[in-house]
């Protein structure tokens, strides 16, 4: 109807209608200004200034012509007898101050905040075509720690903002749209009394599951703000506690409607692969062995053909994106449309990952106090990946572990028989292990996700200085994840087929009411209050089918099997906030702001589920107190301090012990692994900050230096107990985290001549956390989801850091030398973890620089990392199998440089030399070497240039009559470069996917897809 009508009136106007020609320029120069938007007013009747400043319109006389741009004031003029207005627009002073938004839609400005927040604009984000809003991140903001899954089809990456601060919770942080928060999980083992992968076999590190924001359309986002600190996302409350990351979709504007379209063309290749040895065939202590996969036999004779396992397996993956967008409006009403799709097939076989989307948004003001506006978006994401890690079963992990265990005298590329049936490698159907071709074709991991993000809000201006908001959001969203296991799979109690499917619901209402006042109380002092409240409710609801043995063995579905099970779970979540903000600003130097809110919580014990927390910040621009000059370098400087504290509550379920049925001692129901605890309390973060922010050359270039330290104390944490107790684990309060860092940001123009300019942002920052202590007696808390190695995991000791590596090691002498046993070969107690080092780094700087001239942008990212481990377990897996370059040394005789544990009759240890020389047997490098996590933790530094984009304009006169108001042709190199000292693929990996709690699953790499490297090719055509 809006559209009918919109047509009706254009049609009416332009029956009595004249044409009118002009020019805008700019007061400050008088130079032309294009792009500024021209209209009819009251009608969507429109036009846009071309390169030369110059429009043409149809309008009648007595019409008024109003006149935007960005940055200038609007001026409106009437249609008299002349046929032609030229306008001089002049410069808005206060349009040109940096906005942001922060909270629940309120957008301050930059020298009001007085907490680090940093934003990226749509363009910047755009530059480095990725596809996961996530991984655009990388490298964009100091402070922000972002980590992919891996390279494959549509994988999950990460986000982490200074360290985390939970040992057992979720650290990433809450991702909100518009105002409105949403979800950005990703697919995790289920929790559900008797379920988990002991039923169905589905482990989050299982498959390189995607993240859910994912799932958003990086072309229909305006900017990204990131709220670092408690002091900048305490509005938002608990669901904030790690930082926010504010999303700002984009808009129509008023002015004639346009239309954008972007293509994209991509192709990827695996980053790197490890080398292995070519020496040694299939076989056991030097003697040829059909019966093993191991590559422990004798040399390759000359002329045997050696096959290439590793580098044939994988392809070039392909990858095509189209996006189209309209948008338009008039001064009373605008609306934005748009559509995407992708398709991506990966470098694994049969691996393909499709994402669709379709926008909605629209504005509309009634009169000059009342608004409406809202928006909906509908998104469809699947995939096919390949199983990869550990879970299933006691399976040892996926495509890539067995071809770390396929022989190079046997072509794994023949994995079927003549008559389509698969061949083995080995008789023994127990002692096989799937051929990874067998895997990617017959064992498909897939996933389909149908999401709807939507809301509406209503807007009431009764003066110039109050305002009053009402949001309505939801977050809606199916996902179903299958894995199927074939007949004549190698995977344990699935020989004869299975079928796991896993349905999850997911739905999360949001309501907000805010009232904003804004108003100078005198003419130096000036008061902003922010009241406000929310209601959330999260529900999710899934079901956990498992069925075995395939009647047909050529059909894969529920009703096909033998042995059927299913499990449900529910669970509903509340959260209600109420919060004030109340600032104070003194002749625009001296910045005030105190915050407050109290949180009530649905999933801690009503004595404990209300509980109050806020922030206090300061901010001084002492600058207006300098005796500086219209020629001075420095233009703007200000010195910021906040202190905050927020709540995080625990995650629904954990007071009372949930019962699960009891199978096997007489029916009825017992407790699950997990133990409830009524006294939960909330864990609470505190946090102090402080900054100085500069601006120099007419703001050209700005300079920010931020330093933070917090502290988080009662943590929610489930350790383990003795099995007596009736549990497995128990939910406590108990653990105390710290973070303390630095960041510095530089960005700005650097250059700026004629047509030249040379913009630059240097993103540097340094986290160093410390588990002050953890709850007595444990040593160590780990989580089960990163031990995906069998010799290391992701660890918390006390006085170590939350991201801290827990791995065996092999014993050392006071002094730090290897001990070395009675039989000569060094000494390790099995099962025994202890600190091997930190997974985070000492300090990372990314630094991104675009040039332009004339039409031609080039732009390039240079991420550098120093410090952190990485474990290198696919490495383990090549030298237990014989693979390893390291392997090629075996039955040489070697003498370990360590020493001896010598007994005195006094009962005294003493310690001599070893001298002891042994052979480098199989046994040794199996049981010995590859078992213990020292030999194969690695430094993770690097430098990487992480993309480079070149795009050119095409010249308008190269359009001719077609009405391009600008055609971009562009191309991108992702990862082309990567400096390194790991031996392996890429340390950036998190082997267990993105959705691990505590310190994640960063830091190892072992069976998952590797990284990889790509060309982008792409055009922009608007008009």
């Amino acid at each position: 109807m809006l559209f009918a009508m919109s047509f009706l009136i254009v049609q009416s106007s332009f029956a009595q209608s004249k044409t009118i020609t002009g020019r805008v320029t700019s007061s400050d120069d008088g130079t032309a200004l294009p792009g500024v938007s021209v209209v009819v007013k009251g009608t969507a009747n429109g036009a846009s200034t071309d390169g030369d400043g110059k429009y043409t319109i149809q309008a009648a006389p007595g019409s008024v012509l109003v006149y935007t741009f960005i940055g200038m004031l609007s001026q409106e003029r009437t249609v008299g007898v002349d046929n032609t207005i030229d306008v001089v627009l002049k410069s808005d002073a206060k349009a040109l101050e940096e906005v942001v938004v922060t909270g629940f839609n309120i957008a301050q400005e930059q020298k009001s905040i007085n907490y680090a927040v940093q934003s990226v604009s749509g363009k910047a984000l755009e530059e480095t075509r990725q596809q996961n809003v996530v991984n655009a991140l990388q490298g964009k903001v100091a402070g922000v720690n972002i980590i992919s899954s891996g390279g494959g089809a549509g994988e999950g990456a990460s986000i982490v903002i200074r360290g985390g601060s939970s040992i057992d919770g979720d650290n990433q942080p809450l991702f909100v749209i518009d105002g409105i928060p949403v979800d950005n999980s990703s697919f995790q083992e289920s929790t559900a009394p008797g379920a988990g992968s002991g039923f169905n076999g589905l482990l989050g590190r299982s498959v390189g599951s995607s993240n859910r924001a994912g799932d958003l359309n990086p072309d229909d986002i305006a900017s990204i703000t990131v709220l670092k600190g408690p002091a900048a996302a305490a509005l938002y409350g608990l669901r904030a506690g790690n930082g926010a990351v504010i999303i700002t979709t984009k808009k129509g504007v008023a002015g004639q409607t346009s239309v954008s379209y972007n293509a994209m063309f991509s192709f990827d290749q695996v980053n790197r692969l490890p080398e292995v040895q070519s020496v040694y065939k299939q076989g056991t202590n030097g003697v040829y062995d059909p019966t093993t996969r191991r590559s422990w036999g004798p040399k390759f004779l000359e002329g045997e053909p050696v096959y290439d396992n590793i580098g044939e397996f994988f392809q070039t993956g392909f990858k095509m994106n189209h996006s189209l967008s309209v948008s338009g409006g008039s001064e009373k009403t605008n609306f934005y449309i748009s559509a995407n799709h992708l398709d991506q097939g990966g470098v694994v076989p049969e691996t393909e990952y499709e994402k669709n989307s379709v926008r909605v948004a629209g504005t509309s003001k009634f009169n000059d106090y009342l608004s409406f506006d809202g928006s909906a978006n509908y998104l469809q994401t699947s995939g096919k990946r390949a199983l990869q890690g550990p879970g299933l079963f006691g399976g040892t992990g996926g495509f890539l572990v067995s071809i770390f265990n396929w022989p190079l005298n046997d072509n794994m590329a023949d994995w079927q028989n003549p008559d389509g049936s698969r061949r083995r490698l080995l008789e023994s159907v127990t002692g096989d292990i799937d051929n990874p071709y067998f895997t990617v074709n017959k064992n498909p991991q897939t996933d389909r996700v149908e999401r709807m993000i939507g809301n509406v809000g209503v807007t009431i201006d009764p003066t110039d200085w109050l305002k009053i908001n009402y949001r309505l959001g939801s977050d809606v969203y199916t996902e179903r994840t299958e894995s199927v296991r074939s007949p004549g799979t190698s995977l344990i109690n699935n020989q004869q087929g299975g079928l796991a499917v896993t349905v999850n619901q997911f739905q999360q209402y949001t309501s907000n009411f805010v009232v904003t006042a804004d108003k100078d109380i005198t003419e130096k002092i000036g008061v902003g209050l922010v009241l406000g409240n929310t209601v959330e409710q999260t529900e999710t609801k899934g079901v956990d089918y498992l069925g075995l043995i395939f009647q047909n063995p050529d059909f894969v579905g529920l009703n096909n099997t033998t042995n059927r099970s299913v499990i449900q779970r529910n669970s509903l979540r509340r959260l209600i906030g109420a919060f004030g903000r109340v600032s104070f600003d003194y002749d625009n130097f001296l910045f005030l702001e105190l915050q407050g809110r109290n949180d009530w919580s649905s999933t801690l014990p009503v004595k404990n589920r209300s509980f109050a927390y806020g922030s206090a910040s300061l901010g001084y621009v002492f600058t207006e107190h300098l005796p500086l000059g219209s020629s001075s370098f420095l233009k703007f400087g200000k010195f910021n301090v906040s202190y905050a504290q927020v709540g995080k509550d625990s995650p629904p379920y954990r007071v009372s012990s949930p019962l699960t049925n009891n199978t096997f001692l007489g029916g009825g129901f017992r407790n699950n692994f997990f133990g409830g605890n009524p006294e939960l309390k909330p864990e609470t973060k505190a946090s102090f900050e402080t900054g100085l922010d500069f601006n120099f050359s007419k703001n050209n270039l700005r300079f920010n230096l931020t330093y933070y330290q917090d502290r988080t104390i009662d943590q929610i944490i489930a350790p383990r107990l003795s099995q007596a107790s009736g549990f497995i684990l128990q939910y406590v309060n108990g653990g105390t985290v710290e973070n303390r860092g630095i960041e510095a940001v530089l960005s700005g123009t650097a250059i700026q001549k004629g047509d030249f300019a040379w913009d630059v942002v240097a993103n540097f920052s340094r986290n160093r956390s410390e588990v002050v202590s953890i709850p007595y007696p444990l040593t160590e808390i780990y989580q089960s989801d990163s031990w995906i190695v069998g010799f290391a995991r992701g660890s918390v000791f006390q006085g170590s850091s939350l991201s801290a590596l827990g791995a065996m090691q092999y014993e050392r002498a006071p002094d730090g030398q290897l001990i070395i046993g009675a039989t000569g070969y060094p000494t390790f107690v099995d099962q025994k973890f202890t600190y091997a080092g930190d997974r985070a780094p000492d300090f990372t700087l990314q630094i991104t620089n675009t040039f332009n001239y004339n039409n031609l942008s080039l732009s390039f990212l240079t991420d550098i990392r120093k410090g952190g481990v990485v474990v290198n377990g696919n490495e383990a897996a090549l030298v237990s199998s014989g693979l390893s370059n390291r392997t090629l040394d075996r039955y040489k005789k070697a003498v370990f440089p360590g020493v001896v544990a010598v007994t005195g009759a006094d009962g005294k240890v003493s310690y001599v030399p070893n001298t002891r020389e042994v052979e480098l047997t199989e046994s040794y490098y199996r049981n010995i070497m590859s078992v213990v996590g020292s030999d194969f933790i690695e430094d993770a530094s690097w430098i990487r240039l992480r993309y480079v984009t070149l795009a050119y304009s095409l010249p308008t006169k190269f359009f001719g009559k077609i009405p391009f108001k600008n055609v971009e042709l562009n191309a991108t190199g992702r990862n082309l470069i990567l400096l390194t000292k790991y031996s392996g693929s890429d340390p950036e990996t998190a082997a267990a996917g993105s959705g691990v709690r505590g310190g994640g699953s960063g830091g190892f790499d072992y069976g998952s897809v590797p990284g990889t490297k790509g060309v982008d090719l792409g055009i922009k055509l608007s008009f």
